[in-house]
């Protein structure tokens, strides 16, 4: 019997316009294969290309799928044609005979989907209330599940017997080895490294209907990274095909996608599930993880949020009395015009450096209300050629390059500690580069950070400057204080008539809403436990909080290299830990609170001298209430890695079992 690979056509069996429950495994199924829709009257003549010429669009192999009545439908099909039906989907089957059978020879792998206790009702309910659950269960089949016989015999000779195949129940908890929270970089990567090694036992839960984390989410004009393309991606997974030296958002996010099929991901994903709860069960030893769709009792769990989630707004007087469209820079709505519009832009971040230029070519003008201006260096970009990317192809050449990148990238950490020649040079490129960029003087003067350099995200642009020198934008050099109406007014009194406004504020970056969602030992929620600002051991592990691993949060990132590297050698870390814990036979591990505060205390100490602290700035990278570094590494990256290169097993407590309520 055929193995159908993952492009495989799927095939929609139902009325038009009959199924809703199709709705949503419809567009799920078809982020990585073929799917079509027929009506099961197409299939009456069969599946031959002359008896049924609507399912030749389904290619020499594909997968039927079924709802209630319709099994029939997929079932005479199979009869028909088993060689070219490799598997059927059957959801909750209603017969027209109790048991039909069926003369096919090798007939297809069938999964059925139904309620042992409450029948069609329940596995409808199923469909609508946890369609990520129903999604899953059929990926799993699709990519995992080897082929097995379907029937029994039941005569001698060729003939087989289509029996109702084996039944997979719908439970309300799943068990599982590994829950991973988020689908973008730091997720991803957690499940690639995982089931390389083997480990199938563990989800990704989503809240969003597609991967890619802020890549996904970020679709606004000129969207792009500031990182070099090829530093800006998984080592352990190279694309010699990257277009320029920096990738737009959306390469990046066809990136990331490419990288769940290429690695089989997809049986692993649980997409549209956000998670409402994650709490630690001391007598189970597990997490137990509640989402929106399902519920999960795992041994650990890998929280891969990311810190560019959860738009910030700030508050402004009067703002639901705006007449016009509002909207974040990260919630980019594409359906709003622009053309001929007067647009107000809140921030001047990296986000806003980017849209703005767009947004002056587009719209009749711009106003930019702007805190506190930004240092802006050239970017240095440009394509690259097809004999380029021919060389990159080369692993031995590629891995030279991405070490060339790297280390360049190393050097700029001597300017973030404000080493003298360092940070001075780069302090003059920022100047010189508004110099002779911005003519005008009182521009040019309004353009002029007030803080030293580094101390908040430098931003590599060769279009913003030009774009707050055209006549179409007016840079107003204080934050937007209250709208009313159509009005918006700055905190310096100025007034401007606007249609839209832009909110390119950032992101709750050092207070994660996930941390409210999070309980561990003995009930504490993580938010409270971080409520002097985030803190954990390595950066990855919090104390109080068992077989729970952190990415890219606590001092995980960086101001001056690539954030892939450290959730990489987090990654390493967190494999490191399982390997120890399963070696050992431990049941679970909690960092212990001396080696945390002892991990806090370096990391303050590091921090103290950094330009992040003594820059003269209020930045995204210092939490508000206790004024610590919470967000960056201050330190070189390749210091992080080494830090994190063994499993210091020693700094952590043994939490044993109280007792046992099920084995994974």
């Amino acid at each position: 019997m055929t193995q159908p690979s993952g492009r495989s056509t799927i095939v929609l069996l139902g009325a038009p316009g009959s199924d809703e429950d199709m709705a949503f495994l419809a567009p799920m199924l078809a982020r990585t294969r073929h799917v079509i829709a027929l009506d099961p009257i197409a299939l009456s003549g069969g599946c031959s290309e002359d008896g049924a010429p609507a399912l030749t669009r389904a290619g020499d192999e594909c997968c039927l799928i079924a709802i209630g009545a319709h099994a029939d439908a997929a079932i005479q099909a199979a009869r028909r044609a088993p060689g070219r039906i490799t598997r059927i989907v059957l959801i909750d089957p209603e017969y027209a005979d109790a048991a039909p059978e069926t003369d096919v020879l090798g007939g297809p792998d069938v999964l059925i989907l139904a309620s042992e206790e409450r029948g069609l009702d329940d596995v409808r309910r199923a469909l609508r209330e946890q369609p990520a659950r129903i999604l899953s269960l059929i990926e799993e089949f699709l990519d995992d599940a080897p082929p097995r016989p379907v029937g029994r015999s039941t005569t001698t000779g060729a003939q087989t017997s289509f029996g109702p195949p084996d039944v997979t129940e719908i439970d309300t908890v799943t068990e599982i080895d590994t829950v991973i929270v988020g689908a973008g970089f730091a997720g991803l990567g957690a499940g690639i490294r995982l089931k390389r090694r083997g480990d199938a036992s563990f989800v990704i839960l989503e809240r969003a209907h597609d991967v890619g984390g802020t890549w996904r989410d970020n679709t606004y004009p000129g969207v792009a990274c500031d990182i070099p393309s090829h530093l800006y991606s998984f080592s352990f997974l190279p694309n010699p095909d990257w277009s320029s030296f920096f990738a737009s958002g959306s390469e990046i996010h066809d990136y990331l996608r490419d990288a769940v099929r290429s690695e089989g991901l997809e049986p692993h994903l649980r997409l549209g599930s956000e998670v409402l709860e994650m709490r630690w069960l001391a007598d189970e030893l597990r997490w137990r993880v509640t989402t929106s769709s399902s519920e999960f009792v795992c041994r650990t769990l890998i929280v891969a949020a990311g810190r560019l989630s959860d738009a910030r707004m700030p508050g402004v007087a009067g703002l639901g009395s705006f007449t016009g469209p509002v909207m974040h820079s990260s919630a980019w709505d594409d359906s709003v015009e622009l053309g001929d519009r007067r647009i107000g832009v809140v921030g001047t971040g990296a986000s806003a450096a980017q849209l703005i230029p767009r947004l002056a070519r587009l719209s009749s003008s711009v106003v930019v209300f702007q805190r506190s201006a930004p240092y802006v260096v050239p970017r240095p970009d440009h394509d690259y050629s097809p004999e380029e990317q021919r060389d990159f192809a080369d692993p031995i050449a590629h891995a030279a390059m991405r070490d060339d990148l790297f280390w360049g990238a190393e050097t700029a950490f001597a300017e973030r500690m404000r080493l003298p020649g360092f940070i001075d040079r780069l302090r003059d490129r920022a100047l010189g580069h508004l110099e002779s960029q911005v003519a005008d003087p009182a521009v040019r003067a309004a353009a002029t950070p007030d803080y030293e350099i580094g101390c908040k995200r430098v931003i590599i642009s060769n279009d913003y400057y030009p774009a707050l020198s055209s006549t179409s934008v007016t840079l107003e050099p204080s934050a937007l204080r209250s709208v009313s109406g159509s009005v918006a007014t700055s905190a310096d009194g100025a007034r401007f008539e606007l249609d839209v406004l832009v909110f390119a504020t950032g992101f709750e970056s050092t207070r994660p809403p996930f941390a409210r969602r999070t309980f561990g030992a003995d009930g504490v929620r993580l938010s409270e436990v971080w409520s002097a600002g985030m803190r954990a051991h390595a950066s990855t592990a919090v104390h109080g909080f068992p077989n729970m691993f952190v990415l890219d949060g606590p001092n995980a990132s960086l101001g001056h290299n690539s954030a892939i590297v450290m959730i990489e050698a987090q990654i390493d870390y967190v494999l490191a830990a399982l390997d120890h814990r399963d070696a050992e036979g431990i049941d679970a591990l909690d960092a212990s609170l001396e080696a945390q505060d002892a991990y806090t205390r370096e990391i303050d100490a590091k921090a103290a001298s950094t330009v992040w602290l003594t820059g003269g700035c209020e930045s995204w990278y210092v939490d508000v209430r206790s004024r610590r570094l919470t967000l960056l590494w201050p330190d070189f990256a390749y210091a992080f890695q080494r830090r994190l290169s063994r499993f210091d097993a020693e700094n952590y407590d043994v939490v044993a079992a109280r007792r046992h309520v099920c084995t994974l």
